[in-house]
């Protein structure tokens, strides 16, 4: 009894199914990545753009601080969804959003709103 056992797209096609497994393996990687620096990242920049505008938030009129909130948040390509001052003008807050540079994420309507990050800085205005 000869038995022929043919092998020949034994290990080929293993490779391909390895290299298509570490290639999808990279995208969710980035993509996780992307988003969490991006969530992140945008506190800080919402810190940042309400420390910047603090000094004078006590002078100035709620249109001009979003004047300047949005010369500033531009810079780190973000957009200011808000900027508001408490009653007795002690406390400002800047809102921002983002939305991370993805690979599929961003794509993908079922999970866009993942890679879409808002973040709320508040400071005092003393």
């Amino acid at each position: 009894m000869n038995l022929h056992f043919d092998e020949r797209g034994f290990v080929a096609g293993w490779a391909v199914k390895l290299m298509l497994f570490f290639v999808l393996l990279g995208i969710v990687i980035y993509d996780g990545a992307a988003v969490a620096v991006n969530h992140f990242q945008l506190g800080g920049y919402s810190n940042d753009v309400a420390i910047e505008l603090s000094s004078s938030a006590r002078d100035e009129s709620l249109l001009m601080l979003e004047r300047k909130a949005v010369k500033a948040a531009s810079v780190w390509g973000a957009r200011v969804v808000s900027v508001e001052l408490n009653a007795d003008k002690s406390v400002l807050s800047v809102t921002l959003r983002r939305e991370a540079t993805t690979l599929v994420v961003s794509r993908v309507s079922r999970f866009s709103d993942w890679g879409r990050t808002t973040s709320t800085g508040r400071v005092p205005t003393d």
